[in-house]
């Protein structure tokens, strides 16, 4: 299969099974292993290696430790532990830990507070989702519009019809744009989550 082949169908995929919509998670509560197999059927695309999930007990169990997410109640994870996990899921690309745990801090001292009116979770991810799915929808065009410009520069010269040029280029440029997209992100949580937090 042609590598332009191949990143169409991997595209395709992405844009039906790279997220989780809000109607998808379940209104109840589940227990942990339930919640594995949930957050690991929903997020199997991302699995690098058939035999390694994607979430553990483990990890759900760090993130409520250091305090990512609410403490289950009764051994039991609730829908709005759920929207939390994925959002963490997809987080850890481009931010460590400790700087998640600022990023949600913010949330989670609203779950736990006995007074302040409480996020809608459910409608914070959703919006989330919302203002990327446009982009999500795109970018099997962006992609494309890539190939199409690198075959065209190397049309001009000797290596014309080169798989492992054009591949390379497209790799690299695909990683200085995920690269540019993860410097504003941790520019913003620098500037608005960090450093309020040292004053």
């Amino acid at each position: 299969m042609r590598y332009e082949e191949f990143v169409k169908k991997i595209m395709e995929e992405y844009v039906k099974k790279g997220t989780i919509p809000v109607g998808a998670f379940p209104d109840m509560e589940l227990y942990m292993d339930q919640t594995v197999l949930f957050m690991n059927r929903k997020l199997d695309i991302y699995r690098k290696d058939p035999k390694e999930p994607v979430i553990t007990k483990t990890m759900i169990g760090n993130y409520a430790k250091h305090d990512l997410i609410p403490r289950p109640v009764n051994k039991r994870y609730t829908r709005d532990h759920l929207l939390l996990l994925t959002l963490i899921f997809h987080l850890k690309g481009t931010f460590q830990m400790q700087e998640i745990e600022l990023l949600m801090k913010p949330l989670i001292d609203n779950y736990n507070s006995a007074f302040d009116e409480k996020f809608d979770f459910g409608q914070i991810y959703e919006g989330v989702m919302d203002v990327f799915a446009e982009e999500r929808e795109k970018l099997a065009d962006q992609v494309d519009g890539q190939i199409g410009r690198i075959k065209d520069m190397l049309g001009l010269d000797e290596f014309a019809d080169d798989d492992t040029t054009e591949l390379f280029m497209l790799i690299a440029s695909l990683a200085l744009q995920a690269d540019a997209r993860k410097y504003l992100a941790q520019k913003l949580l620098a500037e608005y989550f960090v450093k309020p937090k040292k004053k």
